[in-house]
């Protein structure tokens, strides 16, 4: 009850500004001359300052220093290969957890079937993908850094549960005045394809939703997504997909120990069964935006039962360049464990590709099932700079 009231003081307040990007526009074809490559970047540094604490911990935890992270950095390639016909493919040249460079993922953005007569008309309202991409289930996720891309990102650090995989799949999407309707399918792997390591059945995902601006200055949006894997799957991933590693460095490890997905909490990968769903709001006015979603996940993991839910609620005020940003994100299991954080910062747009941030994170753990955790925090200043073109 009180994170529903929450939620809905958040959105009924939120006559706030607008000014992130969902789902990409359709791809104009009539702009395609001959095939286009072209290469983009993005490098992040942060600068941590934070402290932690588990009061009940027998192994004492790791001694934070104030110091700079590893520079992380991103390499991707988009190519126009035919009119509404796209391809994308990122690859990860520097993460906390892989020290080689890997590809993240690639897959081709369809607007457009200029080898099929006579579909024009069909597909101004239509969008395949297919490929090597993270499911888009949700709307939280476009809010999270990539790594070393941190632009849509207003703090340092994604969401407390946060879903991010990689799997081989197809999405198609229908947008038509505001309406968007899409379906999705794939294997639900993240290691896909690797010996006998292959999802047994297809796991699927969809989101309906309303997109529309008002007037010149205020903006709602409202979705609900879901993602389901069938009974007897060989485990499939929706959370625990983020290879590059969190953001937060190091942050409640033992001496001894190294977690690269430190501060999160979430139901892990391997699911055999799983039914989630997820609604967002978001409202803008002028410089003000303030975005809620509200996660409820039910599942099947080795055998044992899973309940997993998850508040958040984000409002961010831009002036010019600058802008200030607080959030709000809560999650609980169903054996009584919670961890809290509230995030409160601001950052500075020197250009359109240019970011700087400062990240103020306070993070408490409580329940049986954070183990030696249960009442500990962590908290802190982080700075951020990143790079996107």
């Amino acid at each position: 009850m009180k994170r529903s009231i929450l939620l809905a003081t958040a959105i009924m307040v939120s006559v706030f500004a607008f000014g992130q990007t969902y789902e990409a526009p359709q791809i104009d074809g009539e702009e395609f001359e001959k095939v286009k490559v072209k290469v983009g970047a993005d490098f992040a540094l942060q600068l941590q300052m934070l402290d932690h604490e588990a009061l009940n911990s027998t192994n004492p935890l790791r001694d934070l220093k104030n110091n700079f992270n590893l520079p992380t950095a991103n390499l991707s390639v988009t190519a126009d290969l035919a009119p509404g016909i796209q391809l994308y493919i990122n690859n990860f040249m520097s993460s906390r957890h892989h020290n080689e460079a890997w590809v993240e993922g690639g897959y081709l953005v369809i607007d457009q079937l200029p080898f099929l007569p006579g579909t024009d008309d069909l597909m101004e309202y239509f969008t395949i993908k297919a490929g090597v991409y993270s499911p888009n289930y949700g709307d939280a996720h476009f809010y999270r850094s990539n790594n070393a891309a941190v632009l849509n990102n207003p703090f340092v650090g994604n969401w407390v549960m946060d879903n991010y995989t990689t799997n081989p799949g197809m999405e198609i999407m229908y947008r038509n005045n505001g309406i968007l309707a899409m379906v999705g399918t794939n294997n639900g792997r993240l290691n896909y394809g690797r010996g006998n390591d292959i999802g047994k059945d297809l796991v699927f995902n969809w989101k309906v939703g309303y997109d529309t601006e008002l007037n010149e200055d205020l903006r709602l949006r409202g979705t609900v997504s879901g993602f389901h894997v069938p009974e007897g799957h060989s485990g499939a991933y929706l959370w625990g997909g983020d290879r590059a590693g969190a953001r937060y460095y190091s942050v409640m490890d033992t001496i001894g120990g190294d977690n690269f997905r430190s501060g999160r909490w979430d139901p892990s990968s391997g699911q055999s069964q799983m039914t989630t769903i997820q609604g967002a709001l978001t409202v803008g006015f002028k410089g003000l935006e303030v975005f809620g979603f509200y996660e409820n996940m039910t599942g099947m993991r080795r055998g044992a039962e899973q309940h997993f839910n998850q508040l958040g609620v984000q409002a961010k005020y831009s002036y010019k360049s600058f802008f200030v940003a607080t959030r709000y994100n809560t999650v609980d299991d169903n054996q009584g464990s919670t961890v809290n954080r509230l995030n409160v910062g601001g950052g500075w747009f020197m250009t359109e590709n240019v970011v700087m941030k400062l990240d103020y994170v306070n993070q408490q753990y409580e329940g049986p099932a954070h183990g030696h955790l249960d009442g500990g925090m962590f908290s802190g200043l982080v700075f951020e700079a990143g790079i996107s073109f």
